[in-house]
């Protein structure tokens, strides 16, 4: 519950962020031409990212997932010493 709370603020500011700073300046897919200034915000960007990009983005959503911690779900015996909500990301906690 701890990651997806976490996942959610983050995706929140992702919404919000560009839209307060702009977006980054270049492009997001050369070969297509595609500046990251095309690229609406909300929704409407799902039809605009090339498929490269979902397969990329769900890659990485599934190494992240797949390499983190382990928990009393994954049955494992080594669980005791984890703190819940601690994933090594000491900026956020320092």
């Amino acid at each position: 519950e701890l990651k997806h709370g976490r996942i959610s603020m983050l995706a929140t500011m992702g919404y919000i962020t560009p839209e307060l700073t702009g977006k980054f300046p270049g492009y997001l897919s050369p070969s297509m031409d595609l500046k990251f200034a095309d690229i609406p915000n909300g929704l409407a960007a799902v039809s605009k990212i090339p498929a490269l990009g979902w397969v990329q983005m769900v890659a990485y959503a599934g190494y992240c997932e797949l390499s983190g911690p382990t928990t009393r779900a994954a049955n494992t015996s080594d669980y005791a010493d984890i703190t819940p909500g601690d994933y090594g990301f000491k900026v956020l906690t320092s």
